[in-house]
């Protein structure tokens, strides 16, 4: 082989790397590596453009880019799923006997309040106590034993 042909042909391989690792690397996932995890929510726009941007110039690790974020769940705002848009504090009060009452007795009462089959061990279930404004899953809100009491199940460690 010539000269110009092995020059030309290390350039193919490294523009192949390039495009290979800018594509799979994708810019949600490398900007905001703390939003991964996220179901849904307003997609960000800045990390919309630069995978854009990436699809433009190069449409397979654009497409990567794109495949990537909305996987990881990086591509979305924090703090904008549909399940966090709720107005929590306009939720009916649930009172309770403490002294009758048991697991199956809270999910019956709140079923028959929500008109949903609750389960305490839903890790969606949001709960606050009555001084409290912020409303967080039920494991943030009790203690572990009264969490095991409720759900049945030891609380999972802070990781």
């Amino acid at each position: 082989m010539t000269d110009r042909i092995r020059h030309r042909l290390r350039l193919g391989v490294a523009a192949a790397l390039v495009i290979t690792v800018i594509g799979t690397t994708a810019c949600g996932t490398v900007l905001y590596p703390e939003r991964r995890g996220q179901a849904a929510g307003r997609i960000d726009p800045a990390v919309a453009v630069l995978d854009g941007i990436g699809l433009l110039f190069f449409v397979v690790p654009g497409v990567i880019a794109f495949a990537v974020d909305f996987a990881t769940g990086t591509i979305y705002l924090p703090g904008t799923a549909s399940n966090t848009t709720l107005d929590m504090d306009d939720a009916d009060v649930v009172r309770l006997d403490p002294d009758t009452v048991d697991v199956k007795a809270i999910e019956r009462r709140l079923a028959q309040a929500t008109g949903r089959d609750i389960d305490l061990a839903d890790p969606a279930l949001q709960a606050r106590r009555p001084d409290d404004a912020e409303w967080r899953s039920l494991a943030a809100v009790v203690s572990a034993p009264e969490y095991a009491a409720l759900t049945g199940r030891r609380m999972q460690a802070a990781r």
